[in-house]
């Protein structure tokens, strides 16, 4: 990936500024439904994409600013087949089931002045890597063990994001917080599958058609912070 050395220079920044100047840790988990926009929507066809992120922010003594990371792994499609001709000279139907997931790891700056209130907005940025993966696992049957199972696909690119939110406190010390805000993704090209990219010759023989295109979305998020 060409932009590895800027992605490894932010992150050693913030890692340096969080050693020297942290004041405040605020860890939480968010909820992300994204909607994928222009050429994401047209190559794949998806409607939504779920991701589960988990992040931690310290905050800069004297400063609105935070800075930290985050961890989201996501799925962007799932599709079942069931077929007898997978294993030569085995007659015997069986259930693949064919995940199409994603994990990102960003670091983050975030403006959130202290309003002495119970609301909170800021202004937020990330930049970092996305990793698209397809795995499959055939069994015999739904609760059956795996009899065989892998990595089919898989790419990197760069990941940025931008957006705002608000942080409102739900006690009356002000350190837990559920969080609602917007982000715009965007990724460089990245080479993935959808639920139609794989599909099998009259012999059986996998055959994948993966898509190409930028990961772009529209990304709300619902999370719970907690102010240690």
């Amino acid at each position: 990936m060409k932009n590895w050395p800027l992605f490894l220079s932010f992150m050693m920044i913030c890692f340096t500024v969080l050693d020297s100047h942290a004041q405040q840790l605020m860890g939480g988990i968010h909820f992300k439904p994204g909607i994928p926009t222009g050429d994401f929507h047209q190559a794949s066809g998806i409607t939504v994409v779920s991701e589960l992120s988990a992040g931690a922010l310290h905050g800069i003594k004297g400063s609105p600013l935070f800075i930290g990371a985050e961890l989201g792994y996501g799925r962007y499609g799932t599709a079942v087949t069931r077929r007898s001709d997978i294993f030569p000279g085995v007659n015997q139907r069986f259930r693949i089931r064919r995940n199409n997931n994603y994990v990102n790891l960003m670091g983050v700056v975030r403006l959130m002045p202290n309003l002495n209130s119970k609301f909170r907005p800021f202004l937020e940025g990330q930049i970092g890597a996305i990793h698209t993966f397809t795995r499959s696992r055939i069994r015999e049957n739904r609760l059956a063990d795996p009899i065989a199972s892998g990595t089919e696909h898989y790419d990197w690119a760069l990941l940025l994001q931008a957006g705002a939110g608000v942080m409102v406190a739900v006690n009356s010390s002000r350190d837990t917080f559920i969080e609602l805000k917007a982000n715009y993704v965007h990724s460089g090209k990245i080479n993935y599958l959808s639920r139609e990219s794989a599909t099998y010759s009259e012999q059986g023989e996998l055959l994948l058609a993966p898509k190409r295109s930028a990961f772009n979305m529209i990304q709300p998020s619902l999370g719970v912070k907690y102010l240690f």
